[in-house]
């Protein structure tokens, strides 16, 4: 089991909880006030994340302590000073253990030779332990960690935890080293925490310190090595000590330790030894054993050591001599330099260290274990060259720091934020939902290990700064810009007077501080508290900005900046006001959080964009052939996701057979029902501008105009003219369809299965339906992995499935509107009016003329609080007009009922995964679509509505009304529909 992470809460499980203190009124008075020793323990304990720090109770005479125990008072640890009372110290230390056996007994005495003359007389054997005390509380806390270390060695060294063996029998010097190596120790653990990036890696790595065992005697030394070796960081010991437990001082082995010495180096040739000894001329003995010395009376005795335990046992500093001048060549604090420091060093260091153990022995000094492990198991061997050993080590090093910050929301310091830190957030206020789902998505992808779970891919969220609701409140409140929330201004006025405004200066600091960070292009999204919540998700209502990458990072500052405020602006404009005003919210308690992280993608002339991008969603509305509803349904779009979630003709498939995709069934879908189009950003920092577009600097790219770029592989097929069939592969000349072939085929990168777990944990974990965005980069480099990246999660409202309807009831005669494909509240009450486009002046030319129609016509109908069936063809909410009428929710929101509807020739995919179609779900208004000339039995009767008279007809729209309500049953369950006219 050594060499796994440890579970965090299992280490150091067993604690001295009571402890039973024996001194006169002077010693207690010492320990307490100038000491502090109780509140050194609380505040020990409470590092340790730990509660119950142990008690202390203290009596004045060993009388009154063998009346405490004899009245069946237990404790852990029993510490007694010498002269306490008519009963002498070796006599309750026999009654004591006569009670207790299991429990220690510590003697503290000051350096005395007439003290210890008679401990060495009497018989000392129920004391477990004698230490020279001159007043000094840390040595009080050593004692408490050493019986705590021992207590614990068995399990938490089998973990994977370290230790450091001291072997001493002289009381002066045991007492000594052990403070000061637990004080080297604590050291070495407090700078290793500064790189933990929440409470509960700060608490792991306190419980994964070294522990340190002391042995007294040759057997004990030999018994702890032989058990523990595999987790010695290194051994300190004396040159002559006792042979035996129980022995006095008088028949101590002058080459005890190096009996010792030899025995080790036997069984581990590489383990640091060092030695300390009284007499100088022992150093020669040490040299010709290859191990440390240090002479005990130096005046730098400290000193000495901890350089020792710094080089050899991996405390402090990773320090890389260079190995003919002995003259410092690399030094490294932390992961993030020891990374640097791989990059850069010379052939010749990387071959040195592959040849040693020191970096491992460095990171498991540290409580990295994982890490250590990878190290000490690469070679020169494995990976065949210098170069690729650099790599592989190079790897290994941001593997870790990323596996580390996986699932991590940091609390961004600027004191140690830096390129590994995944997830972070500033300011104290809120994440706001949509930040507040990618936050979750980033623990769910940890608790189950996603991130390296599919050979030649990471799974993961991208690199992330949430500027919390904080500042968003105090933009407005220091620009003065309260006034907007009550103005009449235009979208424009609002942005205009935003970005014109200034961030708070502390935010801009931290926004330098990522950028430097974050080599990529970055999106700027919103994540106001309304967003993602259930039922009402807001999808798509607020602004989204991308700016491109920049060399100069004041202008890269400025962009980041302009782009913040933006969205802050959105909460305002029309559209957004509409939307909350619908939703029954109040626009004065909305909040703005804005999320800032990179883009999933790569450069190529001049664009950015990722391979491919994607919604995917637990339920399927809509299945076909073998598909199943509660098997999930997902679209692909090469490049940028805006081509999705704004209703573009993109690929559909079911995750449960990638395989079988319609679109791509036949040669002729293939050719009509592909995706022409893709997004792209555009990297001129001149193209992002002040617009209420925030696709401002997005760039619509024809298919046709994308065959040169290095992603076309990956996602196309070929038209072999002369031979009439699609080949997958864009090697062929001719013209290329996006058809996903090579991943869902040929499975070149397994997104079907990353998708569908990731739709089958996250339902888990939610306990309800939803939706995931995400982007997949597959131009990497050779030997590197491609990166797909979760961008979103939020719930979707499916109420609307739990209505029954008993369709033998139902007379289906005579319908106005019959539909297999339909997704609905059940039956819906009070409705008297369709207002429907008319066939004849459907023209995809004019869908945006359209557009403008029905948005006044939606007022009036608001104005007068009446509800209606609205008719189209092709998509609603389509931001390509040649698909639909590109209305946004808003803009019908008095519709009850939306049908989309088929011409003859004009036929589209029905909606499904956009943000325009999540909202219309949301607000439980119907759903229906209708394609005639299917042969499925659809039935969408115009004839009978233009019989009607009209109340109202435009150019493109006609209104009737009827006297009496409609008969209208949507059923979620079966996706059937029906609209009648109530005679």
């Amino acid at each position: 089991m050594a060499g796994k992470t440890p579970e965090y809460i299992t280490l150091m499980s067993q604690r001295i909880h009571r402890i039973l203190l024996i001194c006169n009124s002077y010693d207690s008075y010492a320990l307490e006030e100038d000491g502090h020793i109780e509140a050194q323990l609380t505040s020990e304990y409470a590092a340790l994340n730990l509660s119950n720090p142990p008690s202390i109770d203290r009596v004045e005479s060993t009388a009154q302590a063998m009346e405490l125990m004899e009245n069946g008072a237990r404790f852990d640890l029993i510490i007694t000073m010498y002269n306490v009372g008519a009963m002498d110290v070796f006599t309750f230390s026999a009654k004591a253990k006569s009670l207790c056996p299991d429990t220690p007994v510590v003697l503290l005495t000051s350096y005395s030779k007439g003290v210890y003359q008679q401990i060495k007389e009497k018989d000392h054997s129920c004391i477990d332990y004698v230490f020279c005390w001159n007043n000094a509380t840390d040595l009080i806390i050593a004692i408490i960690k050493l019986f705590e270390d021992s207590l614990n060695a068995d399990h938490d060294i089998s973990m994977g935890v370290q230790a450091i063996l001291l072997v001493e029998d002289s009381i002066r010097y045991y007492s000594t080293y052990l403070p000061m190596l637990y004080r080297i120790v604590l050291e070495q653990n407090n700078d290793s925490i500064r790189e933990a990036l929440n409470e509960h890696q700060q608490t792991m790595r306190k419980r994964a310190r070294p522990k340190i065992l002391m042995a007294t005697n040759y057997d004990d030394a030999v018994a702890m090595y032989d058990k523990y070796k595999n987790n010695l960081l290194g051994v300190i010991s004396d040159v002559g000590f006792v042979m035996h437990r129980g022995e006095n001082s008088s028949q101590e082995k002058l080459d005890a330790g190096i009996r010792l010495v030899r025995h080790i180096r036997s069984l581990t040739p590489k383990m640091p030894i060092l030695m300390q000894s009284s007499q100088e001329s022992m150093r020669e003995q040490a040299e010709a054993l290859n191990v440390g010395f240090v002479k005990k009376n130096s005046p730098t005795l400290t000193q000495e050591i901890a350089d020792y335990m710094g080089h050899e046992f991996g405390f402090g500093d990773f320090v890389l001599k260079n190995p003919e001048t002995g003259v410092e060549a690399y030094r490294v604090h932390n992961l993030a330099e020891l990374e640097q420091m791989i990059k850069v060093m010379p052939d010749e260091y990387v071959v040195r260290l592959a040849a040693t153990n020191l970096m491992s022995k460095w990171l498991k000094a540290r409580g990295l274990f994982t890490l250590s492990d990878t190290f000490f198991d690469m070679s020169l061997e494995k990976d065949g060259t210098v170069e690729a050993h650099r790599k592989a080590l190079i790897l290994a090093v941001r593997d870790y720091r990323i596996n580390q910050a996986l699932g991590v929301l940091a609390q961004y310091d600027k004191d140690s934020y830096n390129d590994a830190i995944w997830f972070a957030k500033a300011g104290r206020g809120s994440l706001g939902g949509k930040a507040r789902g990618l936050a979750f998505m980033n623990h769910m992808l940890q608790k189950y290990k996603m991130y390296d779970k599919w050979e030649g891919v990471r799974v993961l969220v991208p690199r992330t700064l949430v500027v919390t609701t904080e500042y968003f409140d105090r933009f407005i409140r220091e620009n003065g810009l309260s006034f907007v929330i009550n103005s009449s201004l235009t979208d424009e006025e609002i942005l205009s007077e935003f970005v014109s405004a200034t961030l708070p200066s502390e935010l801009l600091d931290t926004l330098r501080v990522f950028i430097r960070c974050a080599p990529k292009p970055l999106a700027i999204r919103s994540s106001s508290i309304l967003e993602d919540s259930y039922y009402q998700p807001f999808a798509g209502v607020y602004s989204t900005y991308m700016i491109p990458r920049t060399d100069n990072e004041d202008q890269q500052l400025r962009l980041l900046a302009k782009a913040i405020k933006s969205v802050y602006a959105s909460v305002y404009f029309a559209s957004s006001r509409a939307y909350i005003t619908a939703t029954g919210n109040v626009l004065s308690e909305e909040k703005m959080a804005v999320i800032v992280q990179e883009i999933c993608g790569s450069e190529d002339r001049g664009y950015f964009f990722p391979t491919f991008s994607g919604v995917a969603r637990s339920l399927n509305f809509y299945p076909i052939g073998h598909e199943q509803p509660q098997e999930g349904i997902a679209k692909l779009a090469f490049g940028l996701g805006k081509a999705v979630v704004d209703g573009d003709q993109v690929l559909r498939f079911s995750p449960k057979y990638p395989r079988n995709v319609l679109q791509t069934s036949t040669m002729e879908l293939t050719l009509t029902d592909t995706q022409k189009t893709m997004y792209a950003l555009d990297l001129q920092p001149d193209r992002f501008k002040t617009s209420v577009d925030d696709a401002v600097n997005l760039a619509l790219l024809p298919i046709e105009q994308c065959t040169s770029f290095r992603n076309l592989k990956y996602v196309a097929s070929t038209l072999d003219r002369e031979n009439l069939r699609i080949v997958d592969s864009t090697y062929p000349k001719g013209p290329k369809f996006i058809t996903f072939a090579q991943i869902l085929k040929y499975n070149t990168l397994p997104a079907a299965s990353i998708i569908a777990d990731l739709l089958e944990l996250s339902k888990k974990e939610i306990k309800c339906d939803l939706e995931i965005e995400f982007a997949c980069n597959m131009d990497v480099e050779d030997g590197r992995d491609a990166i797909f990246n979760v961008l979103q999660i939020r719930p979707i409202s499916v109420d609307n499935r739990n209505s029954i309807v008993d369709w033998k009831k139902v007379d289906c005669s005579n319908p106005l509107i019959l539909s297999s494909c339909a997704l609905g509240t059940g039956w819906i009450q009070d409705v008297k009016d369709v207002i429907y486009v008319k066939p004849e002046a459907w023209d995809v030319m004019n869908t945006v003329a359209m557009a403008r129609e029905i948005t006044r016509i939606n007022e009036e109908m608001l104005a007068q609080s009446r509800q209606y069936v609205l008719v189209g063809y092709g998509r609603w909410g389509s931001s390509i007009p040649s698909l639909g009428i590109p209305v946004k929710w808003s803009d019908i929101s008095a519709a009850k009922v939306l049908v989309e509807a088929a011409l003859e020739n004009f036929r589209v995919d029905p909606s499904q995964g956009t943000h325009f179609f999540q909202n219309l779900t949301a607000f439980n208004a119907g759903y229906i679509n209708v394609d005639s000339f299917a042969g499925n039995g659809d039935v969408l009767d115009i004839a009978a509505l233009d019989a009607l008279d009209a109340e109202q007809e435009t150019v493109y729209f006609r209104h009737v009304h009827f006297e009496k309500a409609l008969s209208i049953c949507i059923d979620g369950r079966s996706n059937r529909a029906l609209i009648k006219i109530e005679e």
